[in-house]
């Protein structure tokens, strides 16, 4: 399956070319368009050879959008446009090849097992406040599908069995009222919606980042997309402002000092649940070493060794924070992996403290 042709010639950006699509994408295919959004922390020339050592290779340059492609497999070959924001480090792969061969073999594993480099995770509370803004600006609009979930502890409102966690998939054309309901009644967050606006688009996106013009017009897409990317990058902003670096204190003595960042919790963490915690980091392809907790006024301290970004750091805890100092090495996606962690594992409703 070839990947949809474009005109010849350079964009001057992102915004340009997104433009060009939205003008012209019906006339260039007849699939659906998948926009797969990730950050890196690395240069565009870091970020470039990184992608290149996973096998892709440039196949056409459109100035700021590249056309690249993999091969996977014995005969199988996956193609995208790319654009790399020097300004965020956001990346997007354009691609109307297929979600269950093509994405899944080639994009997403990048994005997924990639030292540097992490899909843009969108937020339950996110998705839901994006939501809740398209229903009310756009008449008529309405979800379709989606799938939603409730970790088993929390304490986002429930009107029903409030300590049970579950998982709701839903399709019919009454998916927001139904999504609501849910959210009320079993305290479920969304981590999939389909949505509807009569007349102008139908689209699909995920907690992963992952875009699906369905059909319609891109326009209104691109909005909600940047708006949902806006909301995103704030994670990255957190890690920014994390370091590690060792102080000279006199002489040859140097002791190490780290900056961490800071998730607050709105669900308090207590003593009796620590087990709990410890053995869902341990579950989630971590390793916990040196830990210690104390009651009374909660400590809970630990060192977490991440198996797939292959890099240590600190946690310290108490009832209402959990604090990531990094070691000698940092890594995006371990960052945020351990945040995605904490929301699915400790508190939905987590979020980073602003500094």
């Amino acid at each position: 399956m070839e990947l949809f042709d474009i005109a010849d010639g350079e964009f001057e950006d992102r915004e340009t070319f997104n433009s060009y699509l939205t003008s012209t994408y019906e006339s260039l295919s007849d699939r659906d368009l998948y926009i797969i959004t990730g950050l890196t922390e690395y240069s565009e020339d870091k970020f470039f050879e990184t992608l290149y050592d996973d096998g892709w290779e440039e196949l056409k340059d459109y100035g700021p959008i590249q056309k690249v492609g993999k091969q996977y497999g014995d005969e199988l070959f996956a193609q995208s446009y790319l654009n790399y924001d020097e300004d965020t480090n956001l990346i997007l792969f354009y691609t109307d090849q297929r979600k269950t061969e093509e994405i899944e073999n080639a994009i997403e594993p990048f994005l997924n097992n990639t030292q540097g480099v992490h899909y843009l995770y969108i937020s339950p509370r996110v998705l839901k406040d994006v939501r809740e803004r398209l229903v009310e600006n756009e008449p008529g609009a309405k979800l379709t599908e989606f799938v939603a979930r409730r970790s088993k502890r929390t304490e986002t409102p429930a009107v029903h069995r409030p300590d049970v966690g579950r998982t709701i998939s839903y399709y019919g054309d009454d998916a927001l009222e139904t999504l609501r309901e849910h959210e009320r009644d079993y305290g479920v967050l969304p981590h999939i919606m389909e949505v509807v606006v009569p007349g102008e688009m139908k689209f699909r996106i995920t907690k992963q980042g992952v875009f699906k013009l369905l059909d319609g017009s891109l326009s209104k897409l691109f909005e909600y997309m940047e708006d949902c990317i806006e909301q995103s990058l704030k994670i990255k902003e957190a890690y920014e402002e994390t370091s590690y670096k060792m102080l000279n204190v006199g002489g040859d003595y140097e002791i190490p000092s780290a900056e961490p960042a800071t998730i607050k919790l709105r669900n308090e963490l207590e003593y009796h649940e620590i087990d709990n915690v410890k053995s869902s980091i341990q579950e989630d392809q971590y390793a916990l070493l040196d830990t210690y907790a104390e009651e009374g006024s909660l400590f809970f301290s630990g060192k977490v060794y991440d198996e797939v970004g292959n890099v240590f750091y600190n946690i310290r805890a108490n009832a209402d924070e959990i604090r990531l100092f990094p070691e000698e090495e940092r890594e995006l996606g371990s960052f945020f992996r351990f945040y995605e962690f904490v929301q699915n594992n400790v508190d939905e409703q987590a979020v980073f403290a602003e500094t």
